[in-house]
């Protein structure tokens, strides 16, 4: 596949935002944003510490898409409960999403998407995800913060 011109991760993070925002359902799209390092963006509906991040693993050239659990040890393991009884309902909407423990106790929702650079290609593929995840598990976070 052709690569597109390599894009400042400030200007594809910014494209991200506005092209999932724009992508969106209408009621989905008052998110708060929280930017990380260069190289990550964190969204989030009021939670931040339940938030999906999109981070650019330089070194591996991947892109991790996905929902993180970054709260407390308990909060973390209730919410890593609550997905992995439902992830043949979140596997039938996002078939590469993987659950697992993660660093510090956190517990993270995710995939990741081939980018040797952040280019158009990458941001195209990243939006579509994105708004995938969003759209499938920011219901299913209601019910668990419910």
């Amino acid at each position: 596949m052709a690569r597109g011109t390599a894009l400042a991760p400030a200007d594809f993070f910014t494209g991200l935002r506005k092209g999932v925002k724009s992508n969106l359902p209408k009621e989905l799209r008052a998110f708060e944003t929280t930017r990380g390092h260069s190289r990550l963006t964190k969204l989030h509906y009021g939670h931040p510490e339940f938030h999906f991040e999109v981070w650019h693993h330089t070194g591996a050239g991947r892109l991790e898409i996905g929902l993180h659990f970054e709260g407390s040890a308990g909060a973390n393991q209730r919410a890593f409960e609550y997905f992995r009884e439902r992830m043949v309902e979140v596997k039938a909407r996002l078939p590469r999403a993987e659950l697992e423990p993660w660093d510090r106790g956190w517990t993270r929702l995710y995939e990741t998407l081939p980018a040797p650079q952040l280019d158009e290609v990458v941001l195209a593929n990243a939006v579509e995800r994105l708004d995938a995840y969003i759209t499938t598990l920011q219901p299913m976070l209601l019910g668990f913060l419910a």
